[in-house]
Order: C-alpha cells, then structure tokens, then sequence
C-alpha cells in the first residue's frame, strides 16, 4: 500500500495547503507514493471545490520536488513502454485537472523545483519561490536524453513561446537561481525567506 506524501490543511477562509512531504525518502520524487497521494488530493479537491476558495502547493522538505523517481527509470526497460506511458498519462490528467478547477492554485516554492517539480508547479496559476541559497528552478531532463513528460513541454511554451521555451529552458536543461527564472518567465514573484512562501501565496 502506498504511503500518503501529502498533507492537507484547510483554514478558516477556505484555502486548502497541500504539502508535499513523502515520509519514505530524503526528497519528494515521482514515486508511486506520490502518484497516488496526487491522485486523491485531486478528487478530494475536485470533490469538496465548493468550498474551497484557493490552493496553495508546498513542501514539507528543504526542496520542492526533485522530479522523476531515477532509481525507477533506470531498471526500465523496451518491454516497460507502455506501462510507463500510462503512467506518465495519468499524471499529467491529475495535473490537468488541478489547473482546471476553477480556483486559484498557487506553488510555494521552497527548494529545488527540477522536472516534475517544476512540472507541478508549472500546472498552478502563480508560482511564488524563496530567494535563498540552494534554490533551483529547471527542467533538467534533457541532460538525461529524456524530455519532459508531464506537461512540461506544452506549458512552457504556452506561456514563453516556443522559441524562448525551447533556446533558455528546455534544450538546455538549464537550472536557474530563483532571479533568473522569474527573468526568464518560470515564475512570477520572490520572497526573501521560507516563512514568507505560505503567506504570500494565500494572498495571491
């Protein structure tokens, strides 16, 4: 059975926290952990958005989401495809659904935000990042011989252009300081510690 990796807090003005917190690792990867926490965060979301007024996303570890579960991917194999395909497929819809509530859904980003982090954090409406040390913002995975499969791709473009998302982001496998991705349109706004995520992301 999976452990739930993420945490919900509802406070008294209806925004929903979800914190990203996978108890059985140092980081928050996309493991079946997740996938499933994810997956009933969503409904739950989808299920209760009556009263809901906002979402905010967060981390309960000192980076954000470091991405795809390597150790995973390295014992796949041709004979893996389609499973894989299907995962990644359900992954990206439970993303979808998030960006398509209908309420405003903001990424407080605390730490490192790498591929999938920055996937989950690209399917939000603002994302908001501390500007202390450590902090990266990229989709990294062409490094790997890979491409961004949870909407990664279709995102950036979307909101930097193709030409800007492809040359600064995606064919580099840049990691950027929080300073220069909000330069170059990853996110929106820099707050100067942790402590400072939360809040401005509920008055976002």
């Amino acid at each position: 059975m999976a452990e739930n990796t993420i945490g919900w807090d509802k406070d008294a003005d209806g925004i929903v926290t979800l914190t990203l917190d996978d108890p059985t690792g140092s980081a928050n990867v996309m493991n079946e952990h997740y996938k499933e926490s994810m997956h009933k965060a969503v409904e739950r979301l989808v299920a209760e958005k009556d009263s809901i007024t906002g979402v905010v996303i967060t981390s309960g570890k000192k980076t954000f989401f470091a991405g795809g579960d390597l150790k995973s991917m390295i014992t796949a194999g041709p004979e893996n495809a389609g499973e894989i395909f299907a995962e990644v497929e359900d992954i990206k819809r439970d993303l979808r659904t998030l960006e398509t509530l209908g309420k405003p859904v903001v990424a407080a980003i605390n730490g490192a935000a790498l591929g999938g982090g920055l996937e989950i954090a690209l399917a939000c409406h603002h994302r908001i990042v501390a500007d202390v040390k450590g902090v990266q913002i990229g989709l990294p995975e062409v490094t790997l011989g890979l491409l961004p499969g949870g909407g990664g791709v279709t995102r950036t473009v979307r909101m930097l252009g193709i030409q800007n998302a492809f040359v600064n982001v995606l064919s580099q496998g840049t990691r950027f300081k929080p300073a220069a991705a909000k330069d170059n349109g990853l996110v929106d706004e820099l707050v100067s510690s942790v402590d400072e995520l939360v809040p401005a992301a509920k008055a976002w």
